[in-house]
């Protein structure tokens, strides 16, 4: 599922950069750069954070990401970070990037979570909810399932902002002020055991305020920039 996420989003930038006139060669080779990144930040991050304590911590063991352990926030900046890297080097504007892959991440993202669904990862606390999936003997909260719902609305508000074109990255700063919010709320239906918490928080919860913040800063500014132009303009 994690590969057909990938193929998927890949294919979605590849149109929306057409739609552009962006040279899709230009895309598929950021694929390679963002494929990189992501799968080792992802995994560094489920190294700091999340890797058990009763568990093996050898060389193969760090590096057998075919057993799972790949974080989505660690990812996501591991692609940013190697994006970044691949447009500086050629001249080329980081946020019209940024934007073109929002809606095809946010597509990636829900076929990685439907892997999860399958295989029953990230369970979550015990309910007695109608809609509760019976895992590990008992009666869980779906956060998996919930998740995926959330980013399909997600989705669908990106498609509909997509038309507003206020400022390049306003589409991807939007994208992760939305996600912020959804992984704040869904985090306290995780069980601990599998997210553990420091001070009542999980890393994720940590990590998505700070996002949340400068996503909301970043917005804020390009917004004035707009704001000032317009009146500029006006006089």
């Amino acid at each position: 599922m994690f590969a057909l996420g990938v193929l998927a989003a890949s294919l979605l930038a590849v149109r929306e950069a057409r739609k552009r006139k962006i040279d899709p060669e230009v895309i598929w080779d950021l694929v390679f750069y963002l494929l990189v990144g992501m799968i080792i930040g992802a995994r560094l991050f489920y190294l700091l954070f999340y890797w058990p304590h009763d568990a093996p911590f050898t060389f193969l063991d760090i590096i057998a990401v075919w057993k799972g352990g790949l974080a989505f926030f660690g990812g996501l900046i591991g692609a940013l970070a190697a994006g970044y890297i691949y447009v500086k080097k050629n001249k080329l504007k980081f946020w019209i990037y940024a934007d073109i892959f929002t809606v095809p991440l946010v597509v990636g993202h829900i076929f990685g979570r439907l892997g999860d669904y399958f295989i029953g990862g990230h369970p979550g606390k015990v309910t007695d909810l109608p809609w509760a999936i019976y895992l590990d003997n008992v009666l869980r909260h779906p956060v998996v399932l919930y998740e995926i719902i959330g980013l399909i609305i997600i989705a669908a508000i990106l498609l509909n902002l997509k038309k507003l074109k206020l400022f390049e990255g306003f589409l991807f700063s939007s994208y992760i002020m939305l996600y912020s919010v959804q992984r704040m709320v869904l985090d306290f239906f995780r069980i601990e055991s599998t997210d553990p918490r420091y001070f009542g928080l999980t890393p994720t919860q940590y990590l998505v305020i700070i996002l949340f913040v400068l996503s909301m800063i970043f917005a804020w500014i390009n917004l004035k920039k707009i704001r000032l132009r317009k009146l500029s303009k006006a006089k």
